[in-house]
């Protein structure tokens, strides 16, 4: 089918389209998926569930490069390779498939014309033929692959014309090839290494494609080649969605929503300027805080939120940008899959007037010519000093020093305008904070009103624009990119001279806010106390100056730390209110049975924390046991006679349980109820576990028919001297009688 397709800025091309991805998934969609349908899933999965259910894209212009890209492509190496000039596509593989009558011929097969079938027929032609051939196999997958450097979802896209092509045949392939770039160079694929991987991208295609609800909508880096961005962008704009924000990972999106935050406008509630820390006057010239004189700046997605829903400029601290010569911004356009640049573009200004240059590279033997080129004119324009919107282009100064062998004056020219280069994102990055979703040139401009005459205008669309005029496309293309990067030089000069005035002591013109003005409030975490009585606020100041005594003063201050210090031992000295001693050994080791044991370790110690009742009250009980380990002279195992079963005695356990089962008291407030009274410290996780055990213990009792009788205590006289047993109380029931007696309640 041939077409019009409009490239750059409105100039029409002719271009020859095949079949494209929305017409190729359509086919048979609820039983099959195509080439196209896998490939776009693996770039986004939102895009192949659009395609899948036959939705069209709002343009084709990035469909209607890559098929022409992909069928000049395919018709040259056609023409010049022997194995390219016999691949045959899926339609017509399944009538050759019937008139094969040789096994010793190698069949290659086109991949993006692959079709899998999750419904395969039970017999298909040739399906019960069997393979004697060499590893490669009779039937090989095949991808012809226009770019220079082939990645992993290619070799997942071979993997999947071999599993496609093993429902025609009933054989599954070893190995795929791929030829690729302009050399047409091979590259063998183990089908077995992707197989595993690539059946699961299938099932997950089959879930998310044929289902009636789309997959998340999560904005990446594939939406600048994809006709669908708009309607994408345009969803998630309205969603407030945290896609939008480019510099935030999935990870960071994951943890975000597990907070529930889903939106730019929930987030930027989260914002709270950091707290300034006051550096010592000597700080640079100290030994230990030298390293640290310098902070280290960090982009704050959640700043970025608060402009973006302000709609203002937020300016952290004061930076700085000055320029010490003649600002020339340089924008460099390069393919990172031969390393090769073909584009330099260069704005300066010369007596108050703009100048503009572009220097153009044809093909690789070409690019030392545009080197030399600009270097002259970098020279011509004296003192030049680099700016650049990124450290692209600083990389490709050092490179080109690298690649190519200078004169030593020339060395020296590089060297100093390496050194004096300005990076326009490092000067913005975590500092100044535009109201746009990410730091990127492109919606830095527009912001600054700036547009490009390109309205598909991105570093990936350059890419595909100039693969597509190396094959001869069209010649038209040309103009478009040396427009597109002379574009990227003006709105880098825009956005300098933006950043100029914000940093300028003077009125900039553009609405600012200078986070520092901000409203920092309480920096405590539940915020400022507020209190109805001033006595009561005296009481919050006063905790709060014990807890800067004994966490915060304690780091600085030699005397409080030593009196911190102090108190902690106190507290762990524990006194008890009587010493044990256990004295007995195992007779025998109760592992191996030998008789031989020696003791190896003396008097270690265990405390055991209890509570005793008495006729006047509740006191605490605290005993250390005192014994000795003993080990196998045989085996080398480790016992005692000492059974260490809790840290706390049956009453202060019994004790615990009152408090939780009959009082309603949360494990927080009983470990606070108990520290405050006998100065025992329990944690709440103890308390969760003697709880638990003293339902296990009593778990029998609770399963007791209520018709039998009860167990009795001892036999006794009441006031008429007739002899009654007294009913035996168990567990938390004694002790309430205890306790309440204890009282003088009961």
């Amino acid at each position: 089918m041939v077409a019009d397709a409009v490239c750059g800025r409105g100039h029409r091309s002719r271009i020859v389209r095949v079949e494209t991805l929305a017409q190729s998934a359509t086919m048979d969609a609820n039983y099959s998926i195509t080439a196209g349908l896998f490939s776009a899933f693996l770039k986004c999965p939102m895009k192949a569930h659009l395609i899948a259910i036959g939705e069209p894209a709002p343009g084709t212009h990035f469909i209607d490069i890559e098929a022409s890209i992909s069928s000049v492509y395919k018709a040259a190496v056609k023409r010049q390779s022997p194995i390219a000039a016999e691949v045959a596509e899926f339609p017509d593989f399944r009538e050759r498939l019937r008139s094969l009558d040789d096994d010793a011929i190698t069949h290659y097969f086109d991949c993006d014309t692959a079709v899998y079938d999750f419904t395969p027929p039970r017999h298909r032609p040739g399906g019960q033929r069997r393979q004697e051939l060499s590893p490669s196999g009779t039937f090989v997958p095949l991808l012809l692959l226009p770019w220079d450097k082939p990645g992993l979802s290619d070799s997942l896209l071979v993997c999947f014309g071999a599993l496609a092509l093993s429902q025609v045949t009933g054989i599954l392939a070893d190995t795929g090839m791929v030829i690729y770039g302009d050399g047409h160079h091979r590259k063998n694929v183990k089908i077995g290494d992707y197989a595993v991987r690539t059946r699961q991208i299938i099932d997950a295609i089959r879930v998310t494609c044929h289902s009636s609800e789309p997959p998340p909508l999560v904005l990446n880096r594939h939406c600048a080649v994809c006709d669908f961005q708009p309607r994408c962008r345009g969803l998630a704009v309205g969603r407030d969605d945290l896609s939008l924000l480019s510099a935030m990972t999935g990870k960071e999106r994951a943890k975000c929503n597990a907070k529930g935050i889903f939106t730019v406008a929930q987030l930027s509630y989260g914002y709270r300027p950091r707290r300034r820390k006051h550096s010592r006057p000597d700080a640079e010239n100290s030994k230990t805080s030298g390293k640290r004189t310098t902070p280290i700046t960090r982009n704050d997605h959640k700043l970025k939120a608060l402009a973006i829903k302000k709609n203002q400029i937020h300016v952290v601290g004061a930076p700085s940008l000055k320029f010490d010569g003649t600002p020339t911004f340089l924008d460099v356009e390069g393919m990172p899959d031969t390393d090769f640049y073909y584009l330099i573009g260069l704005r300066f200004e010369s007596g108050g007037q703009p100048v503009e240059r572009s220097f153009w590279a044809d093909g690789l033997d070409r690019e030392r010519t545009i080197w030399d080129s600009c270097l002259r004119e970098l020279k011509a324009i004296g003192n030049a000093q680099v700016v650049s919107y990124g450290a692209y282009e600083t990389r490709f100064l050092k490179q080109m020093k690298a690649r190519y062998i200078l004169k030593p004056d020339d060395m020296e020219f590089v060297d100093q305008l390496i050194g004096k280069s300005i990076n326009l994102v490092g000067c913005l990055y975590g500092k100044i904070y535009f109201p746009t979703f990410s730091n990127s040139l492109k919606e830095v401009g527009r912001y600054l009103d700036f547009e490009w005459n390109w309205p598909q205008a991105s570093g990936a669309a350059a890419l595909s624009l100039r693969r597509a005029w190396e094959l001869g496309v069209n010649d038209g293309l040309k103009r478009d990119l040396i427009g597109y990067n002379m574009d990227d030089c003006r709105a880098a000069a825009k956005v300098a001279d933006a950043l100029v005035r914000l940093c300028g002591s003077g009125a900039s013109g553009l609405e600012a806010v200078d986070v520092g003005s901000l409203e920092v409030g309480f920096q405590r975490t539940f915020g400022k106390f507020e209190s109805a009585l001033p006595e009561f606020a005296k009481i919050n100041d006063a905790a709060y100056w014990d807890y800067q005594r004994s966490k915060v003063y304690a780091r600085t201050d030699k005397a409080i730390r030593r009196a911190v210090r102090e108190s902690e031992s106190r507290r762990k000295n524990t006194t008890v209110e009587k010493e044990v001693t256990v004295r007995d050994a195992p007779s025998k080791c109760p592992k191996c049975g030998a008789m031989r044991l020696w003791t190896y370790h003396r008097d270690k110690s265990h405390i055991v924390y209890d509570l005793k009742f008495t006729r006047r009250g509740i006191k605490r009980w605290a005993v250390r046991y005192h014994y000795n380990m003993h080990r196998c002279s045989e085996c080398r195992a480790e016992m005692t006679i000492y059974s260490q079963d809790s840290q706390y005695g049956p009453n202060l356990r019994a004790f615990v349980a009152y408090l939780l089962i009959e009082l309603r008291l949360s494990f927080q407030k009983v470990t606070e109820h108990v520290s405050s009274l006998f100065d025992v410290a329990l944690p709440s996780s103890s308390a969760h576990e003697i709880k638990s055990h003293i339902a296990e213990k009593y778990l029998p009792t609770y399963h007791t028919p209520p018709d039998l009788k009860r167990p009795t205590g001892p036999c006794r006289r009441d006031k008429g001297g007739r002899k009654r047993r007294r009913p035996l109380r168990l567990g938390v029931y004694e002790l309430n009688d205890r306790c309440l007696r204890a009282c003088g309640i009961a």
